[in-house]
């Protein structure tokens, strides 16, 4: 009876250990010795427990690799960019989801965590270097010409106003938040100068700005309604695509519908920006914008997403922003009182 009863106990412990083990040791060691091409594996920790390991990889121009992501702590969220459209969805703990590419032509790209991981979530980053054989080096982060041009101009991109801030276009604030679906209604009725039908000109003026030039076109309008208008303006198309890229990157700090009320929002160095309040919007600029989310804010602990994002996905992500200030109804602009009607 004893001897069933050791018996029975070993072959419990050969399952519960040694299957395991077994299939430990063909995922890392048997599978990638029986692959055609290259297999590596990058283990995903918590940033304080290493973030990825490697966080670097080379690889040939034209040769193909699988790379595998395990995550061994908490549940990662893996995408690769920028420009590639590689979102592998969450890697649960000791689950494994991995990816085969062949890279083209030189270049630098990232792979890296858009699911909240942990306090220093935005490290959880990893580079693939991929170089040519022949002797060419891998490509860096290419000059942006709308960040050139900021600095070019004598922009401060770090400059950035408190929400409920007094600034020097206070007067030009409209005493609600504007309505972009307003907008659509009366736009067809108002003179609406040259400038403001530029896309390239609304991207480098505030709104504010664009108040005052439609305000000399229209001066027998009120001021909401030429704030509705300027909303519509300012508003353009947003992909489903955009709206994710903004939910898995943005929302942990900015808070899914852009009132700085993010889960970790409370845990950075600076209160994040509101994006859904008008105020603090009517005062910014797109291509501002544009190069704090490519750049980083020094000390804000906002991360550079230049490395992840596209310019396109830049831009597009721009004009979700916008809408988040403007796609509302009427609210008040930093907690006044809407105007009697």
């Amino acid at each position: 009876m004893i001897r069933r009863e050791h018996i029975a106990l070993l072959t419990i412990a050969l399952i519960l250990i040694g299957l395991p083990v077994a299939v430990f040791s063909y995922e890392l060691g048997v599978r990638p010795s029986q692959a055609a091409h290259r297999v590596i594996d990058v283990t995903a920790a918590a940033p304080e427990a290493g973030g990825f390991q490697p966080a670097h990889v080379e690889v040939a121009v034209g040769e193909t690799v699988t790379l595998r992501f395990r995550s061994v702590d908490v549940t990662h969220g893996i995408a690769i960019g920028p420009g590639l459209g590689i979102d592998l969805g969450h890697v649960d703990p000791g689950h494994v989801e991995e990816i085969t590419l062949t890279f083209d032509k030189p270049g630098t790209y990232t792979y890296y965590c858009n699911t909240w991981c942990g306090r220093d979530h935005w490290r959880m980053r990893g580079v693939i270097e991929v170089r040519d054989p022949a002797g060419g080096t891998a490509l860096g982060v290419e000059r942006d010409p709308v960040i050139e041009a900021l600095i070019a101009e004598g922009v401060d991109i770090d400059v950035r106003l408190s929400h409920g801030d007094s600034s020097e276009h206070v007067s030009e604030q409209p005493g609600v938040s504007p309505s972009a679906g307003r907008g659509a209604e009366v736009i067809a009725a108002l003179t609406v100068p040259t400038d403001l039908r530029d896309a390239a000109w609304r991207f480098s003026h505030t709104p504010a700005q664009g108040l005052a030039l439609l305000r000399e076109a229209n001066p027998e309008q009120s001021e909401d309604v030429l704030a509705d208008a300027i909303a519509h303006l300012w508003l353009t198309e947003v992909s489903p695509e955009t709206v994710a890229l903004y939910d898995k990157n943005c929302a942990a700090c900015h808070g899914q519908t852009g009132g700085a009320e993010g889960p970790i929002a409370a845990t950075t160095a600076e209160e994040p920006a509101a994006f859904a309040d008008a105020g603090y919007m009517w005062e910014m600029r797109g291509d501002v914008l544009y190069a704090k989310i490519r750049r980083g804010g020094m000390g804000t602990d906002m991360p550079n997403f230049g490395t992840v994002f596209t310019r396109e996905e830049t831009r597009a992500l721009v004009d979700y922003l916008w809408r988040l200030a403007f796609d509302g109804e009427g609210k008040p602009l930093h907690g006044g009182m809407p105007p009697e009607h």
